[in-house]
């Protein structure tokens, strides 16, 4: 079957709109958020494919088909039609997947299709959730930050407070500490994500409910490892596009004050990862910072809050860095993140799709010292070991050389 250039990006710009609509968020940050699930940093693959081009490796097929079905509601004509316009090689098994009880093109199949695999099929596991374990997302993530919910742990303590200070206005700022691979940012991805998500593709007791009426609330997450976001004309484009707010000729600090004063009518977060990197950019120089302060204490009515991450005092790097603006003295409310608790610890390790053994288990415990980055190197060693049949203490070796130093 040939390949429908013009077709293919028809059906993924539905597919973008579709996500568009049911989580009410931009063009723009809906082809970030696709972008960095194919582990890209911000949309412009996507866009560039929509714009008349097909992906090259099938892999990135096959994760835009799973992401737009599953965030976006699209039925199986629409995926037999995507996968047919870029001529993926197995339509058949990944329709059969995301729909296993559907009909294709109207016709009865003569006989029932493979459902969708299960933890136990995959793991060959006595676990029987498929929310946890399925054939696209792996059991534990060791190294990249956690992107989907049902993979985030722990951390209890600052959800109660963070979710506490947004629950009504003025909605007040937040800081979070910690060292290099702590989970800053995974942090940041639950808190924007949680309370949205549909409760069939979390974890069974995954708390949800930490806002009222969170379907209001407007993120916004800028990764300031991103060198684009160093450009002030191009972040400021970027938060106005991510809250749907009109743009601004000339996009300057005045015209972007007065559009967001103007225009801000819903509670919103603005969380920025790695501050760090923002304040050794030249052009983000202290009236950048101070319009910030402006937008946050006095201009938009208490409706938005920001958070920050680093590694040590934001205001302490704005001193070393020279740029010491009051925007960093609104932060009131500092989380340092440390290790898990030991109980946030073995809930990440009961949830492998294989029971380990006591023993191995605290093993785990005492060489992760509870961290988290460091226990899903070991457990995603042990679970691998099991997997592939493997006896003796090999997977220990090859945990501890993965895990990170601390």
């Amino acid at each position: 079957m040939s390949q429908s250039v013009g077709k293919f990006a028809q059906l993924l710009t539905e597919g973008v709109h579709r996500i568009r609509l049911r989580e009410a968020k931009t063009i723009q940050v809906v082809q970030d958020e696709l972008g960095y699930v194919l582990g890209r940093v911000g949309g412009s693959a996507v866009e560039y494919w929509r714009k008349g081009h097909i992906p090259p490796s099938t892999a990135d097929i096959e994760t835009l088909a799973r992401e737009i079905v599953g965030r976006g509601g699209l039925e199986r004509t629409w995926l037999e039609q995507f996968l047919s316009s870029c001529d993926y090689p197995y339509p058949l098994h990944l329709c059969e997947q995301l729909f296993p009880n559907s009909v294709s093109n109207g016709a009865r199949r003569s006989q029932p299709g493979p459902a969708a695999p299960t933890s136990v099929e995959v793991w060959g596991s006595l676990q029987t959730n498929d929310s946890l374990s399925t054939p696209d997302f792996d059991a534990f993530v060791v190294g990249p930050p956690i992107i989907h919910p049902r993979h985030f742990f722990g951390r209890t303590y600052e959800l109660k407070r963070i979710f506490g200070l947004w629950k009504r206005r003025p909605l007040q700022n937040v800081a979070i500490i910690g060292l290099k691979r702590s989970g800053k940012t995974s942090l940041l991805h639950y808190l924007k994500t949680v309370t949205t998500t549909p409760v069939a593709k979390l974890r069974p007791g995954q708390q949800t409910d930490w806002l009222h009426q969170p379907e209001q609330y407007r993120w916004v997450m800028v990764d300031f490892r991103d060198p684009r976001m160093y450009r002030r004309e191009r972040l400021l484009r970027y938060l106005l596009l991510s809250l749907d707010i009109p743009v601004p000729e000339p996009c300057n600090l005045e015209n972007f004050l007065d559009v967001v004063s103007l225009h801000l009518k819903n509670p919103t977060l603005i969380l920025m990862d790695e501050i760090s990197s923002a304040l050794a950019a030249p052009e983000l120089d202290l009236p950048f910072w101070g319009s910030l302060r402006s937008l946050a204490t006095s201009l938009t009515g208490g409706k938005l809050a920001f958070l920050l991450t680093a590694h040590e005092s934001p205001a302490l790097l704005a001193q070393e860095q020279g740029k010491p603006s009051p925007f960093f003295n609104i932060f009131g409310h500092t989380f340092t993140l440390g290790p898990f608790t030991e109980k946030e610890a073995r809930e990440l390790i009961a949830s492998s799709p294989r029971r380990f053994d006591p023993e191995d288990v605290e093993w785990i415990l005492a060489q992760s010292e509870c961290w988290p980055c460091r226990l899903q190197a070991l457990v995603h060693a042990r679970l691998n070991a099991l997997e592939f049949g493997e006896r003796g203490d090999t997977w220990k070796q090859e945990g501890l050389r993965q895990m990170p130093p601390y």
